[in-house]
């Protein structure tokens, strides 16, 4: 099993778990037939994809290879409610179904209740109807094996070995701790032929969305010039991952010596705290955190002139264009969810003393924030800022 379930718990758990797999699989590993993986005739694909929008983002250029290699399937997308509205114009995806999976550490969302239980069941059957061919698991994650592929009887199963359920798939990679997000997630599908080596994440956005954005985003700024613009990403679904809102503020005087217009972005959770940080400035600095569509956002990072932030979504859209980013990561591996781009700049601070593989909560923390990132200074954003 593998040692990158990072809770003690759940991974003493998962031993008798993958043990009752074992048995269960085991005629089928011996006397079943193996698949044919470069002659399968997959005419219903399902994608599964439930975790956070940078997540979902990181795994698009997967969805050109499934496109490619099954140019005539229906390829249907199992994502979260947030995600699908980058989603909803994609070529490569013919259709799109939902769910919002309860994380632990979420601020809200954070358990399952009897509602949540009743629609996961609804979805379960509802997918099962569909006869799916083949169900590719990008997370590996063993709930979402059984419940998207057992139950709803996919023929084919394929996914990562995260939780040790290789013997429940067809295929299983090897889940790399040392490699990017990006790139495990293409792992995944090298059972059907040699991966692509690619170079940034994939969304697309409609013209008609475009037009709608720039208007919205000109009569939120109160400006039609939305050049140089520079966007603050300083909010996290984790806690854990904030920088100080005091650096920021030094950041962004920084960014108006150099004539920028700011705009701090977030959830309608952070508009307080992004009101109260555009507030200790007069001028050219703009709140819109919960105001912009995600979609609206995701066009402000590709005609943005730079992007600064911690680990978090907005920084993994930007990745999907050519506009430079400079990422703050302390807690987090920058190694494997760094923005997947050549023009993003990673200020690390190294000197993480907690378990950066959990990174859930912080052991040694100053002011409420984890002293990785307290004691990484806005010095060093200034001077990626200056590299740039």
């Amino acid at each position: 099993m593998s040692a990158l379930i990072h809770n003690k718990k759940k991974r003493l758990l998962l031993y008798p778990l993958n043990a009752v797999l074992w048995l269960l699989f085991l005629p089928k590993k011996v006397f079943g037939k193996s698949v044919k993986f470069n002659s399968l005739p997959a005419k219903k694909i399902l994608l599964v994809r439930l975790d956070y929008i940078g997540d979902v983002v990181m795994t698009s250029p997967s969805f050109s290879f499934i496109r490619h290699r099954f140019p005539n399937a229906k390829i249907t997308l199992l994502t979260n409610p947030s995600a699908k509205a980058l989603f909803n114009k994609d070529p490569r995806i013919d259709r799109i179904d939902t769910f919002n999976w309860p994380w632990g550490h979420l601020r809200t969302n954070n358990r399952f209740s009897f509602s949540l239980l009743k629609e996961l069941l609804d979805l379960v059957f509802r997918l099962r109807r569909e006869e799916f061919d083949l169900m590719v698991d990008f997370r590996g994650d063993m709930r979402f094996g059984l419940l998207f592929g057992l139950f709803t009887g996919a023929k084919v199963l394929v996914g990562n070995s995260r939780s040790g359920n290789k013997f429940m798939l067809d295929y299983a990679s090897e889940y790399d701790a040392s490699k990017h997000e990006l790139e495990r997630t293409l792992d995944v599908l090298a059972c059907f032929g040699e991966v692509p080596v690619v170079s940034h994440p994939e969304i697309f956005l409609s013209e008609e969305a475009k037009l709608l954005a720039t208007k919205h985003l000109e009569e939120l700024l109160d400006t039609s010039s939305l050049k140089k613009l520079a966007i603050i990403a300083p909010f996290s679904s984790k806690d854990i991952k904030s920088w100080p809102l005091p650096y920021f503020e030094v950041v962004i005087k920084h960014l108006l010596t150099l004539g920028y217009k700011v705009v701090i972005v977030g959830t309608r959770e952070d508009q307080e705290n992004s009101a109260s940080l555009a507030s200790s400035f007069p001028s050219k600095v703009y709140s819109l955190a919960g105001k912009t569509s995600l979609t609206e956002l995701a066009w402000m990072t590709s005609i943005s002139t730079l992007v600064i932030g911690v680990d978090t979504g907005v920084l993994h859209i930007a990745s999907c264009f050519d506009t430079p980013i400079v990422a703050i990561f302390g807690p987090t591996r920058s190694c494997e969810y760094r923005p997947y781009s050549k023009f993003s700049i990673v200020v690390d601070s190294g000197e993480c003393r907690c378990d950066q593989l959990t990174h859930v909560k912080c052991d040694i923390q100053v002011n409420d924030y984890a002293k990785c990132m307290f004691e990484l200074g806005p010095e060093a954003v200034i001077r990626a800022i200056q590299s740039l």
